[in-house]
């Protein structure tokens, strides 16, 4: 022995690859005669390239094991044929047999054929997504995170436009009604304004390009600290190659998209403007939501990979957007309408509800991430409780069950049932072989399977259908994935060939099978007494803690034909990506929350400019500073209340459309409902007591002067 491998990278995911392992030079194989009638062979080439690289060879690999598969089908029927004519001594039983064949092929003659096929379709090709579904799960989950994260910083960022560009339009009427009574005309003001567009979007390509470089360098910088293995490259090249081209086209796209129907606004401001207000029309504003909802599906189109998932959460918020700003508006025209304390509060209805939302919105997107992160976090820490069982055995002989079951007692090793394991063939149903291009399509039609019996299921196997318990002998309980796959209902008579013969057991109920559990499981389970334990062996798992593992060597040389494998490799595994994913997600919510912040601060500071003429005309009128002070926290602060209500809607609505695409079960997250109102009420309120203090602090005249 020259060495000890303490971890192999190119080790596979599944239970088996988790046995222990020995690298022997290949000239030293046949002297160890591991290699002998029976024994099992694989052959496994591990390839990495570029990715057009790796797409062309899973095209020529699929063309190729086609067309090797279509050859070995015929010379299989060509064999079988020959075997069938030399068979019979006379030449017409000789060509009955081969026309029977080909017509009508029995049971038997398809498993044989299927044998043989099996043999030759070993040969596969299997990306690195395609593994252990214990570990792929989680980042499958993330994928979606990921995606999610995209399409909430989308909106997040549109909203901030729209925000933003409103705040414009309002700051910039009175200068254009101005310049209209001046004579300039809508052409002049069109141009000025476009190339001030223009040298705006220019300097925040320039901006944002350089803190992007410098974003993206110092996030690379941060994930190799938190994943030391990583071998990532900053390189610039590619940035300005990929990535950059497309965040200045999208961000383009969604700038012009709100901005343009603003600028149209503003080219319509009538002159009268300067000496009489007057209310927006619902149709620009309608044209320019209409625009900005345009250019953020652009947006997506091109940043988004899942199409699906983009589609679902914005058609949820723009649906709900529009249910809740109904919603809200009705509720404060009803509190306008009552003539109560609130009523002080409510001024525009139309437009407190417009606010309302847009805050809401923000918010809720930052708080959907933060729900979604806890609940990931949750479920993937759920994967691994305390006690999983830890080591897996299968090949357990029959006559050894009962001694193996007191070493666990005295050992006092919590275990999983042991079951019977009995390899099998499923042959037909209801006396029926199953079609050709069935049996090519599914797996467990073209293998044996592990059959078992037993008096109770699974723990985390749920019937789904029919009866709930096994009763009598020659019943079958069947997985309900499977069952649809395959066309099996309830009442039907399968054939499976087993080491004694074939049998045949009614389908008595469907269930549903948590493959990703630690826990043996079955695609069939039947009566007790209808399979011979004997034919088989027995298998299952049981927890040993860090402290027993020595106790181990003493079990494993008493039941020296059974295959002990220890999965807390596996775990290991599992936590080690775990904590991996929990980093990158974190750094995912306190980006998107960035950019929700920027949202919140767009908002705000329109509710406080639509106040500040009121605060000056009061202040005009002779209010105190402190009756000011007090009315302006309360009206934000009740603003602010509602918003955050409306936006626990929001994300519970958005948080379960993801959690169901990531297959988690529906939560309802009280604790937001109690956070979120009270601290945007507190917030809101502080924020708009100090930023309109300076107000109260001068002079009514120069407060006016100023707004103007």
């Amino acid at each position: 022995m020259t060495g000890i491998i303490e971890h192999d990278s190119n080790q596979e995911l599944g239970f088996s690859a988790f046995s222990p392992t020995v690298i022997i030079a290949q000239a030293d194989v046949a002297k160890t005669g591991a290699i002998q009638i029976g024994s099992r062979i694989e052959y496994r080439l591990l390839m990495a390239g570029e990715k057009q690289s790796i797409e062309a060879y899973q095209a020529f690999f699929k063309t190729f094991k086609g067309q090797e598969k279509e050859k070995f089908a015929q010379q299989f029927t060509q064999d079988q044929q020959k075997n069938s004519a030399t068979s019979e001594t006379g030449q017409a039983a000789s060509e009955t047999q081969v026309i029977h064949t080909q017509s009508e092929p029995s049971p038997q003659d398809l498993q044989n054929e299927d044998q043989a096929l099996d043999a030759e379709s070993n040969l596969r090709l299997r990306n690195a997504d395609e593994g252990n579904s214990r570990l792929l799960k989680p980042i499958e989950n993330l994928d979606t995170f990921l995606q999610l994260a995209n399409i909430l910083t989308i909106l997040l960022c549109g909203l901030a436009i729209a925000l933003t560009s409103q705040r414009y339009v309002q700051q910039n009427q009175d200068h254009i009604a101005l310049m209209r009574c001046m004579g300039a005309t809508r052409r002049q003001i069109f141009q000025a304004y476009l190339s001030l567009l223009a040298v705006v979007i220019l300097i925040a390509i320039v901006i944002g390009s350089l803190m992007g470089l410098v974003l993206g360098y110092a996030l690379l910088q941060l994930m190799l600290q938190m994943i030391p293995n990583l071998e990532l490259q900053f390189s610039i090249w590619q940035i300005f190659l990929g990535p950059l081209p497309i965040a200045i086209f999208t961000s383009a796209i969604v700038l012009i998209g709100f901005i343009l129907p603003s600028l149209w606004q503003l080219l319509n401001t009538p002159p009268i403007r300067v000496i009489r207000q007057q209310e927006k029309s619902a149709g620009s504003i309608l044209w320019m939501m209409g625009t900005g909802l345009i250019s953020l599906i652009i947006f997506s189109l091109v940043l988004t990979e899942n199409l699906t998932l983009s589609a679902i959460v914005m058609g949820a918020v723009i649906v709900l957007t529009g249910l809740l700003y109904a919603m809200v508006w009705s509720v404060l025209k009803a509190l306008k309408a009552m003539k109560s304390r609130f009523s002080a509060y409510i001024r525009t209805p139309s437009q407190t509800a417009l606010q309302i939302t847009a805050l809401a919105l923000g918010l809720s997107l930052i708080t959907v991430l933060a729900v979604l992160r806890t609940d990931l976090l949750e479920r993937w820490q759920q994967q691994l409780p305390e006690g999983t069982p830890n080591q897996f055995i299968y090949g357990l002989p029959p006559f050894e069950l009962e001694a193996f079951k007191q070493q666990l007692a005295q050992h006092q090793w919590k275990s999983t049932p042991l079951y019977p394991n009995v390899r099998g063939r499923l042959l037909a149903k209801n006396g029926q072989a199953f079609p050709e291009s069935l049996v090519k399509s599914n797996n467990s039609l073209r293998r044996e399977l592990n059959l078992t019996q037993a008096d109770h299921y699974p723990q985390d196997n749920i019937i789904v259908a029919g009866q709930s318990e096994l009763t009598d002998v020659g019943q079958v309980s069947v997985e309900a994935k499977l069952a649809e796959e395959l066309g099996i209902k309830i009442g039907d008579r399968l054939i499976f060939s087993l080491p004694e013969g074939n049998l045949q057991a009614q389908v008595v109920n469907l269930r549903t099978v948590q493959w990703q559990s630690f826990s043996p499981n079955f695609f069939f389970i039947f009566t007790p007494k209808t399979l011979d334990e004997n034919a088989g062996s027995y298998l299952g798992s049981f927890y040993v803690s860090p402290e027993d593992k020595g106790k181990m060597v003493s079990l494993i040389q008493q039941f020296s034909n059974t295959v002990f494998i220890d999965v807390s490799l596996i775990f290991d595994e599992i936590k080690h990506l775990v904590s991996v994913l929990v980093k990158i997600i974190t750094v995912l919510a306190v980006l998107v929350s960035l950019s929700g912040f920027l949202v919140l601060i767009a908002c705000i500071n329109l509710l406080m400019d639509e106040r500040k003429r009121e605060v000056a005309l009061l202040r005009s009128f002779g209010s105190s500073k402190r009756q000011l002070k007090n009315m302006m926290s309360m009206e934000i602060g009740f603003i602010g209340l509602l918003a955050g209500i409306v936006s626990c809607f929001f994300a519970e609505v958005i948080s379960a459309i993801a959690g169901y695409r990531m297959e988690m079960p529906l939560q309802f997250h009280w604790e937001i409902w109690f956070i979120l109102p009270i601290s945007m009420a507190v917030l809101c309120a502080v924020i708009g007591r100090y930023r309109l203090s300076y107000l109260s602090e001068i002079p009514p005249l120069q407060s006016l002067r100023e707004l103007n």
